[in-house]
């Protein structure tokens, strides 16, 4: 453990302008972006610095990383809140793919507009803050230098919340932190190792490449690395020559800190040195390739490791442990670099699967010893193991939105971070929910949400159904769909087929889980049905008469020689395909329907109090087979007064769009109230295409609320997660 020390850094004599805010937050990369803009929401005055010109730190257009999280194994796992309507608000606007190294400034400018349209924020760009002044364990201010205009500040405030990576103001408070590797048996981590030592993850630079259309030659500069052949670089695909690699990685076994300045020159070196090999050492595809952009700025993966009351560790996400301090979630796997990088020889990357998306707790988020700071995004609480997982962007903006959440709690109680956690952990997840951030197991219990006791009825829901085939999928191996079932009772289910020649086949149903991110696949046999399948297609019917307790069921297909089941490229949510492959990223929907028909896309769903799939789909779908307008309708037993709507839409949390708006969103909408028996508009909403979408109005009495969809941006159904009314 160590703990940083306070240093003099800027000259005794420095001219400082004072500043003074509800919050300082350092560090402009997606963490510290996330917990200014939720904080300013919450009314606090906050000041944002970040030491570069732009916003996004390792997803900005000066380095280029994807915006990764939860969704890359999990399904319906997309980090929603702010950096979900950060990234739909790109997409909407760009034109570029959302891959590795395609980032471009269109990006950065969402990011700034994002922060500037917030009254509450004062944005300092170029601004290094270099030096925490700390007294008895408290931040008093921080010492800041804006290079272009040659300013500098002393910034004050009540809370401090360091998002910046490597932690220069927590390190110069003096906050508890590690660096480095814990052996393996500190805290019992099978992927730690055998001793501890001072080695990190490595840093990287990415490249673009782009196809000029003609043969382009390319002469390596005497200042490179060569790599002659491919075993100079096992393991290492060429693959994605477009977009970067990011094996081409350095600094673990040095001072990833320090040496960041080397660390650079000889990542430039390696570069060159592998569009040297990539051009010129055998035929990989590249010859009209050339280099469009370079990078100049290392992405790190990690440096300091701030302590707090809690240190999440490998077991705590592979055992998925759950937390009464839950305030955001992981589901990355645990990927972890050898500090070695492109200079060793073994895997660049080694892996390891995750059963499910884990919880993160708010104990992570704050540090032990300096009692008015807080962190967000690769410097939190947890082990060099863990960080393989939680040092992902979209993990680190979800933190970020729940700490901006907490300093609002902060301010309102007058009482430091570790004092809301003991205090008002559960007023803070509920505000985390009501911003539309996800909690596993966590549901909305907001007192002040008047739709929580309302009546919900809706002009139609959809039949769980698939009967448009878009391809087939050969019976090789065991087949199966794991589907909510609505009636507690299944007569049959009719599966639609397709044989070269006349055959049985045996089909076994069985209790499905009803969580779509657990990797226990169904066990506990119901029955099984066998069926003669008739030459081509047809549908054929599989008797069941079962009845069940649980909320899902699955049927498995056992394997049959020349026989394929029918599938759709359509996603139904909440229904999950098996087999080949693994189960939890296949998409698509094997054909099927049931007797009786299952519902469980109805309107009592936008107040379960849980908006995404999690045990059931938790959302309403209207019939497709009926035209829009689309509504549902509240009812309360008598007249309430309204002040604010919350509507959450479909923006498909289960696969980003890469260009434009989503087709499942609602586009046109409108609301209207009832009272004293009359119907009365309240607004039209016509280019909508954000899943949160906040109404505050003049407040109304009001027996009645509906929402009237009025069109998608192409979908045939109207869906909504949610909608809650104060």
């Amino acid at each position: 453990m160590s703990i940083g020390i306070p240093l003099r850094l800027m000259s005794e004599g420095d001219e400082f302008e004072e500043k003074r805010y509800d919050l300082t937050v350092i560090g402009g990369g997606l963490s510290g972006v996330c917990a200014a803009i939720s904080a300013a929401r919450h009314g606090l005055k906050v000041s944002l610095v970040n030491d570069r010109p732009v916003l996004g730190g390792n997803s900005s257009s000066e380095i280029r990383v994807s915006v990764g999280g939860a969704d890359h194994d999990f399904r319906w796992a997309r980090e929603s809140g702010i950096v979900e309507e950060l990234r739909i608000e790109d997409r909407y606007r760009n034109h570029e793919s959302a891959s590795n190294a395609k980032i471009n400034s269109r990006w950065d400018m969402v990011l700034w507009e994002y922060v500037k349209r917030e009254d509450g924020i004062d944005l300092y760009l170029n601004t290094t803050a270099r030096e925490a002044v700390a007294k008895d364990g408290r931040i008093e201010s921080v010492l800041a230098y804006q290079l272009g205009n040659e300013r500098a500040y002393r910034i004050a405030s009540d809370l401090y919340i360091d998002a910046s990576g490597d932690g220069q103001v927590a390190f110069s408070a003096g906050a508890e932190y590690r660096m480095g590797r814990e052996s393996r048996d500190e805290f019992g981590e099978s992927l730690a190792p055998e001793r501890s030592d001072k080695k990190t993850m490595g840093s990287s630079l990415m490249f673009r490449a782009v196809d000029t259309g003609r043969p382009v030659r390319f002469e390596r500069p005497d200042w490179a690395r060569e790599y002659r052949t491919d075993q100079d670089l096992p393991f290492r695909s060429h693959r994605r020559l477009d977009a970067g690699h990011w094996w081409i990685e350095l600094g673990g076994t040095s001072d990833v800190i320090h040496d960041n300045e080397e660390i650079r020159d000889e990542l430039l070196a390696c570069l060159f040195g592998v569009w040297d090999h990539v051009k010129n050492k055998g035929d990989h595809g590249a010859e009209r390739l050339a280099l469009d952009w370079i990078g100049s700025v290392p992405g790190k993966r990690e440096s300091r490791r701030f302590m707090g009351d809690h240190i999440l560790t490998q077991d705590d996400i592979e055992l998925r442990r759950g937390f009464p301090d839950v305030v955001a979630y992981g589901g990355w796997p645990i990927d972890l670099h050898p500090p070695d990088g492109i200079g060793g020889k073994q895997i660049p990357a080694d892996i390891h699967a995750i059963p499910g998306i884990y919880q993160i707790p708010f104990r992570c988020l704050f540090s032990r010893n300096v009692e008015n700071l807080m962190m967000a995004g690769r410097n939190i609480s947890v082990t060099h193991v863990a960080l393989g997982s939680t040092r992902l962007i979209a993990t680190g903006a979800v933190e970020g939105q729940a700490v901006g959440a907490a300093a609002y709690l902060c301010r309102k109680y007058g009482k430091t971070p570790k004092e809301v956690c003991q205090d008002h952990i559960e007023e803070l997840q509920q505000l985390i929910l009501r911003d539309d951030c996800y909690l596993p197991n966590t549901r909305n219990r907001d007192p002040g949400d008047l739709a929580r006791q309302a009546k919900v009825t809706s002009s139609s829901d959809m039949v769980l159904e698939e009967t448009t085939p878009d391809s087939y999928v050969a019976l090789d191996s065991e087949l199966g769909l794991n589907f909510p079932v609505s009636t507690g009772y299944l007569e049959s289910i009719d599966l639609h087929l397709r044989c070269s020649s006349p055959s049985g086949v045996e089909a076994s149903l069985t209790l499905g889980t009803a969580n779509n991110w657990d990797d226990k696949e169904p066990t506990e046999e119901l029955l099984t049905s066998r069926a003669f399948v008739p030459r081509g297609d047809s549908w054929v019917t599989f008797d069941t008469d079962a009845r069940f307790e649980t909320d899902y069921c699955s049927i498995r297909l056992d394997p049959g020689p020349d026989i394929e089941w029918a599938m759709s490229a359509r996603n139904l949510i909440g229904v999950q395909r098996t087999g080949p492959g693994d189960f939890k990223k296949l998409r698509g929907t094997y054909l099927f329907k049931t007797v009786p028909e299952s519902r469980p896309y109805g309107g009592e769903n936008v107040i379960n109090g849980v908006a995404r799939p999690e045990g059931w789909p938790n959302i309403w779908i209207s019939d497709p087979r009926q035209q829009f307008p689309q509504s549902l309708q509240l009812s309360f037993q008598e007249d309430r007064r309204i002040r604010q709507i919350r509507l959450t839409f479909d923006t498909d949390i289960d696969r980003l769009v890469d260009i434009g708006p989503v087709p499942q969103c609602v586009r046109t909408y409108s609301l209207s109230y009832r009272t004293g028996g009359e119907w009365l508009d309240l607004l039209r909403v016509d280019e909508n295409h954000h899943r949160l979408v906040v109404h505050d109005l003049d407040p109304v009495s009001a027996d009645s609320v509906r929402v009237n969809v009025l069109e998608t941006w192409g979908s045939p159904r109207a869906s909504i997660y949610e909608v809650r009314i104060y």
